[in-house]
């Protein structure tokens, strides 16, 4: 089955909008199993993310953008859908992993299991990279221009440049491996579509797949109301995947009072200004208080035993 761009903007009518309460799933709407099968087979209908690409370029009316056409993408924005894949259950992930990447993701459910989770990425210094960058939980920013679109999070400052210019990726011979990788796209109305490569693989997240330095990723962006962004993502990877990986990852715009802007704040692994965690009175954690008021205290377990 092929449906093109235009056909997203109808398949995304349906996204309904509930409160996100921990790291409970965000509700899609009643029809996303069929939307969602609609997108996984555009997936699998194309050898590679470049194709894909191309196929969504091909059946765009207008690839450019007047800087009178800008989308409105301001403030910060929080990302809505849970982890990376909003539909997975448990320790089953959606994505058909192969051979080590299969390997690998067993071994950290098995740990997981026994309350063994670890997260490299939680290290000084060290970038969630392409595509984890998409799912962090800090708030996201964007830049959008006629020539550039600019992705910034504040989990560990990362800055991902999307070129709208009608400039290729990187010539081959000057390319290298990079945690973000290289991405072009091209406007299609008011949608962004894109395409990333030259990444240099690693790890989503926790308890979440390892990816390989071939992976490469087809994104088509938009806003489907005034506070909601969603992108719709496939990743392409030929070593570690069986077929393409579809996900939707969705972002609400962050209320903001009149007069009191909020700021993406300089958030680093190594100089957090609280990495304290403390268990809850229910079982859970949270930070360590750190706005100096007694407005939303609540006891620990440590307090409640006292």
């Amino acid at each position: 089955m092929r449906i093109n761009s235009k056909t997203l903007w109808a398949l995304s009518a349906a996204l309904v909008i509930v409160p996100l309460i921990g790291n409970a799933q965000y509700d899609m709407g009643a029809d996303w199993p069929a939307v969602k099968q609609e997108m996984v087979e555009l997936g699998l209908s194309h050898g590679s993310a470049w194709d894909l690409y191309r196929y969504f370029e091909q059946n765009a009316d207008d690839k450019t953008l007047d800087p009178d056409e800008v989308p409105d993408w301001t403030g910060l924005w929080e990302h809505l859908t849970r982890g990376y894949d909003n539909d997975r259950v448990g320790n089953n992930i959606n994505a058909k992993l192969k051979g080590e990447y299969l390997q690998m993701m067993q071994e950290q459910i098995d740990n997981a299991e026994q309350g063994r989770i670890w997260d490299p990425d939680s290290g000084c210094g060290q970038p969630r990279g392409y595509p984890g960058m998409l799912k962090n939980g800090r708030p996201h920013e964007f830049a959008v221009t006629p020539h550039q679109t600019w992705h910034l999070a504040q989990a560990r400052n990362e800055v991902r440049r999307i070129y709208t210019d009608g400039r290729g990726h990187v010539p081959e011979d000057w390319a290298y491996d990079t945690e973000h990788g290289d991405t072009i796209g091209f406007w299609d109305g008011d949608k962004l579509v894109t395409h990333t490569m030259y990444t240099n693989g690693g790890w989503i997240g926790r308890v979440m797949p390892y990816l390989s330095n071939q992976l490469q990723g087809t994104e088509v962006w938009q806003l489907v109301d005034e506070n909601t962004l969603q992108a719709d993502v496939w990743i392409y990877d030929p070593e570690a995947l069986e077929e393409p990986w579809y996900t939707r990852q969705v972002y609400g715009r962050m209320h903001q009072e009149p007069g009191k802007p909020l700021r993406l704040e300089y958030w680093w692994n190594c100089h957090s200004q609280n990495n304290i965690v403390v268990p809850t009175e229910d079982g859970g954690t949270t930070f360590l208080d750190l706005d100096f008021t007694d407005m939303d205290d609540s006891p620990t377990q440590m307090e409640a035993g006292e």
